[in-house]
């Protein structure tokens, strides 16, 4: 399972709280990947959740891009690229999915995936941004009402 931690911080607070909600939803598939024959339901909400992490990163990885865009950050190409091809993997996983139905090696196997994506992703990748933001005032800097 993989950890928040401060070493993914990019500096943005929306962008670390979506990279934060991802890392969240991953660890979600890691717990449904312990169950060796999951009901109708689970299989569904599975399905659900699957669907889910597909848009939510749709809508987050056109945040982060256009923040890179914005901030002049020389890793936006590179970031554009990743996010393509893991969307990618992450559609090629739903056919298996759908052919091969809820398996948990199956489920396991896209949790590993996915938890080693966006680490490495925020570690080599989005973590240039935090040198393209405007540094944050210091709380005593700020104008007094």
């Amino acid at each position: 399972m993989l950890q928040w931690s401060t070493q993914f911080e990019t500096g943005h607070t929306l962008i670390d709280s979506q990279h934060q909600m991802l890392i969240s939803y991953f660890n979600r598939l890691e717990s449904m990947a312990a169950n060796p024959s999951p009901s109708r339901q689970e299989a569904e909400f599975l399905l659900n959740l699957i669907n889910f992490v597909e848009t939510y990163s749709v809508v987050h990885f056109k945040h982060e891009e256009g923040c890179m865009i914005r901030h002049r950050c020389p890793a936006c190409a590179e970031n554009k690229e990743a996010h393509g091809q893991f969307l990618d993997f992450f559609r090629q996983f739903k056919l298996r999915f759908e052919t091969e139905g809820c398996r948990p090696e199956l489920v396991q196997e896209l949790q590993e995936a996915c938890a080693t994506w966006i680490q490495n992703h925020i570690l080599k990748v989005d973590l240039q941004l935090k040198s393209c933001l405007p540094p944050v005032p210091a709380p005593d800097a700020l104008p007094q009402p």
